[in-house]
């Protein structure tokens, strides 16, 4: 059986405030469904955050519609499990738009229900559209999705109420290992070997990095393919490939050795992301235009790069500057940087711009800092002074908390990429705590 993996393609994702075209997602995943086509695929696997956000517009419905298409029209099963983005929060039972596109018959659906008793391991129904397990050409798919902080033990109770048949079985699982996701929202290696006992091929999600566990070789059994196009621009900087992973299994071998072979493939079309970096020094103190000129220097290293006018530059600000001159907003900039230089976009970073105030015999406790420095260095003396929750001892932890969260605003984020950060760092589950020994 041949199967196309993918995950996080976070259709609807609005990056730079908007200012860069949703569409690349799109097209990443028309990109892995003609690969897949053309491979002669058996089966089309998506762990999870087909959308960006559970409440997107009618543009972005008809992006997935038309990119899953193929897959009907060439008789290739799509098998989907739901991500964090793809769900409303709060624990609701609300209906997603990955459920209007199973009842549209473009992809099935599979969902692991959890009781008082455990998972709930039901065969895929096709009158009512639910289910956790789907067999198919031999192979048993089971769809865990995302288990949010219970996700370890979940997995495990999964891998238990599962059938030691030896039959080939795919675990559709939308989460990464606890080190990379924070406390409480990932899988132990401990929880990764359990599962292998029961499982053939684990199709991860979640985490955009490519990923793979166990196995030799081109042979892991265990795969996050990564994110296809950069959700974040910092992504760019991701090890390669990431896009897709082709997957093969042998149904009729013996249990243990169905699993031949495991590719991770790399979608090369995405937007090109260049790193550019400035020194600000020459222009910090000296001239009166200073921030006209730190423009026209910027505009320069750009030109020098020699960007794709599909590109998105990362524009990186170092060296000296004094704010009694000079004044430069990131955003503003920006934007004129990218219509001048005739690019997609341009995001500029001030974190490693040291600060000083230019009066001679008067250092000010922020000379010789950079931006980053002093608000994290703020927010500490801020969080020592008045703890949160007797959580003194991490003022460090969540001033940094505290700032990529600013970072995030800065770039235009949405709510969901918010809530990301707060799922992925363990602050928030020790304030819940703290509340919680209080009560």
């Amino acid at each position: 059986m041949r199967i196309v993996h993918c995950a996080d393609i976070h259709l609807g994702r609005q990056r730079l405030d908007g200012r860069l075209p949703d569409d690349d997602f799109a097209r990443a995943l028309e990109h892995i469904v003609a690969r897949a086509v053309a491979w002669k695929a058996d089966v089309f696997l998506i762990a999870g955050d087909l959308f960006d956000t559970p409440q997107i517009p009618p543009p972005v419905l008809r992006q997935a519609c038309r990119a899953l298409a193929p897959l009907k029209a060439a008789s290739i099963p799509a098998i989907a499990v739901e991500g964090n983005h793809d769900r409303h929060g709060g624990g609701t039972e609300r209906a997603t738009w990955v459920k209007y596109l199973a009842e549209e018959g473009l992809l099935t659906l599979l969902a692991t229900p959890f009781r008082e008793s455990g998972p709930e391991l039901k065969p895929y129904d096709t009158q009512s559209g639910s289910g956790a397990i789907l067999e198919t050409g031999g192979v048993r798919f089971v769809g865990a999705g995302y288990l949010g902080a219970g996700t370890d033990r979940k997995a495990r109770a999964i891998a238990d109420a599962l059938p030691a048949d030896g039959r080939p079985t795919v675990l559709l699982l939308h989460a990464g290992p606890e080190y990379f996701v924070g406390e409480g929202g990932g899988f132990k290696k401990e929880t990764l070997d359990a599962l292998r006992e029961k499982i053939t091929y684990c199709a991860l999600g979640h985490i955009h990095k490519p990923m793979t566990h166990g196995g030799e070789g081109n042979r892991p059994w265990a795969v996050n393919p990564g994110a296809p196009e950069c959700c974040r621009l910092e992504e760019a900087d991701q090890a390669k490939p990431r896009g897709w992973a082709e997957v093969e299994i042998e149904t009729g071998a013996l249990p243990g050795m169905a699993l031949s072979r495991a590719v991770i493939r790399d979608f090369e079309a995405r937007r090109p992301v260049l790193r550019v970096q400035l020194d600000v020094a020459p222009f910090g103190n000296k001239l009166k235009a200073g921030a006209e000129a730190i423009e026209k220097a910027a505009l320069k290293a750009i030109a020098d790069a020699k960007p794709k006018p599909e590109a998105i530059v990362r524009l990186f600000l170092h060296g000296e500057l004094n704010i009694g001159r000079i004044a430069v907003e990131p955003l503003a900039l920006g934007q004129r940087l990218a219509e001048e230089a005739k690019v997609a976009g341009v995001e500029v970073n001030l974190d490693g711009v040291k600060l000083f105030t230019g009066r001679p015999g008067s250092a000010s406790a922020a000379d010789g800092l950079t931006t980053a420095q002093i608000e994290r260095l703020a927010l500490e003396e801020l969080l020592r002074e008045r703890p949160m929750n007797e959580l003194e001892e991490h003022a460090t932890e969540l001033a940094e908390f505290c700032v990529k969260l600013r970072e995030l605003v800065e770039r235009g984020a949405d709510a969901q990429a918010v809530l990301e950060l707060l799922e992925q760092s363990p602050l928030p589950a020790r304030m819940n705590d703290r509340e919680k020994s209080l009560v």
